[in-house]
């Protein structure tokens, strides 16, 4: 009589360690995502992939267009001349690739020069906002510096330009101690718009539908925990089913489709 209860306290023992390893091997699998699988439920909802990409590009173009101002650019030169020979810096001598560039990126965008730029106009902003609106550039190897001003206003911005130019010519020299650079190029107003670009708002409004939709059903994946098959069945559970029944019209009933006489014959059979 012990021998048997010792027999069965072991085989429950055991049955209880198996079913501890079985569920843990089914959060092990759980745990795992299957790529394969992820991507069939991708390729399902491939229709609404496609749906939501022209919903993004749709909305991103029509925010670029209707909500965006455009934006103008003009741009105005200075020729960086020489020094003459008596005075104390010779340009000639000086890295204009490098170090002069930066010298006159800080002046030309110092407060005292913006400071005179935004009186002269009477421009509704302070130093830091024009600075933003004013990009210079020295290309490699010349001595020329192009001040070019991006703005919502197509005139402000070859005002601006200008302004800037001269206001330059008249501050740098005394500032470096260097003679006056030279007008090369006076800014003209802009023919056309440089920005916003349509085509680059509806790509990423394209591509933020389309990867937005995507990210939904893979979450949506993971969260499912639904048994679709009767491979879940023994991936989860550990036990195959003997058989499946598949879902049929044929063994649907609708009352509401039959007959009063015919429902109340069937009453009766079920009945008899």
């Amino acid at each position: 009589m012990n021998s048997n209860k010792k027999m069965a306290a072991v085989q429950d023992e055991t049955t209880q360690i198996a079913a501890v390893n079985t569920y843990k091997n089914t959060e092990d699998d759980e745990n795992e995502i299957d790529l394969l699988d992820m991507g069939m439920a991708l390729l399902e909802k491939l229709p609404y992939i496609i749906l939501c990409f022209l919903i993004g590009a749709v909305l991103f173009n029509a925010f670029a267009y209707f909500l965006i101002k455009p934006t103008y650019q003009s741009t105005a030169k200075l020729y960086v001349v020489s020094a003459s020979d008596d005075s104390i810096v010779n340009l000639q001598d000086l890295n204009i690739g490098s170090s002069l560039t930066k010298d006159y990126e800080d002046l030309i965008l110092s407060y005292p020069v913006l400071d005179q730029v935004i009186e002269k106009l009477g421009l509704d902003t302070d130093s830091e906002g024009l600075a933003k609106m004013i990009t210079l550039e020295n290309p490699s190897d010349t001595r020329v510096l192009k001040i070019t001003v991006t703005s919502t206003d197509k005139q402000q911005a070859c005002d601006i330009a200008n302004t800037l130019a001269n206001v330059s010519i008249e501050y740098l020299p005394d500032t470096m101690s260097t003679s006056a650079p030279n007008i090369a190029q006076v800014a003209r107003v802009a023919d056309q718009k440089v920005g916003p670009s349509y085509l680059k708002y509806t790509a990423i409004g394209a591509l933020l539908g389309a990867l937005i939709y995507c990210l939904i059903v893979i979450v949506g994946y993971l969260m499912d925990d639904t048994i679709h098959s009767a491979d879940d069945m023994e991936k989860y559970f550990g036990i195959v089913p003997l058989t499946t029944i598949p879902e049929s019209d044929q063994f649907r009933t609708d009352d509401s489709d039959e007959e009063p006489g015919k429902k109340h014959n069937r009453k009766e059979r079920v009945r008899a």
